[in-house]
């Protein structure tokens, strides 16, 4: 009598099913990380000018940030990191703008692009930098207005 004994070896290569399946959970993670971070290091000093892209500035009397003049150039939008971020442009030369840098689509901190384009990195907001309009969505309201004077070389924004 012959009996066939049949040996299997376990097998990791997931199911075509098992696959598809997983899919939608790996597309968000992405999204669920850049929406759901933010990095806090307590570290408001900048000792270099702010490039754009970049976070200058730190925290001032009152709650607010200040921000060197010079590294705002006519032009240009900044973004100022901190417990509370805001951008701060000069639209044209000597007038200084500022807004809560939290997008109005779902709150992510926007970043600084070319000149006064400011872009959401969660969902390709695009906001005027030297108004604060949204120029490309999802985000449908502007960017909140928020306070900045000039303190000497300083402005100090919020």
């Amino acid at each position: 009598m012959d009996t066939v004994t049949q040996t299997t070896q376990p097998s990791f290569c997931p199911t075509r099913r098992a696959v598809l399946a997983a899919l939608p959970g790996i597309a968000i993670l992405p999204v669920a990380v850049a929406c759901g971070t933010t990095s806090n290091t307590g570290d408001t000093s900048s000792g270099s000018p702010s490039t754009n892209g970049t976070s200058a500035g730190g925290a001032a009397a009152g709650g607010g940030a200040r921000i060197p003049v010079a590294q705002v150039p006519v032009g240009n939008a900044v973004v100022i990191a901190g417990a509370k971020p805001y951008v701060v442009a000069q639209p044209t030369d000597g007038t200084f703008v500022a807004f809560d840098a939290a997008c109005t689509h779902q709150g992510t901190v926007v970043g600084a692009q070319d000149g006064l384009t400011l872009q959401c990195p969660a969902h390709g907001s695009r906001f005027n930098g030297g108004t604060g309009a949204v120029e490309q969505g999802p985000a449908t309201a502007p960017l909140a207005p928020a306070p900045v004077r000039r303190d000497g070389e300083e402005l100090v924004v919020g």
